[in-house]
C-alpha cells in the first residue's frame, strides 16, 4: 500500500506544481508581470511517484 500512496502523493504534487506554473504564467501573460516556475513540487512529485511506481511493482 505504501507505493500506491507514493504514487497519489506525488501525483499530487508534481499536478499541483504545474497547476501552479500555468496560472502564475497565464496571469503574467496578460499583465507583462512576471510568473512562478514550480521546479520543487513539479520534480519531487515526479520523483515521488516514480519512486511508488517502483516500490508498487516490486510488491506484484
Amino acid at each position: 500500500m505504501d507505493g500506491k500512496r507514493d504514487m497519489v502523493v506525488g501525483g499530487l504534487w508534481c499536478v499541483g506544481g504545474i497547476v501552479v506554473t500555468a496560472a502564475t504564467y497565464a496571469s503574467a501573460a496578460n499583465g507583462g508581470g512576471k510568473y512562478v516556475m514550480a521546479w520543487g513540487a513539479i520534480i519531487f512529485g515526479g520523483i515521488q511517484f516514480v519512486r511508488g511506481l517502483i516500490r508498487s511493482a516490486s510488491r506484484s
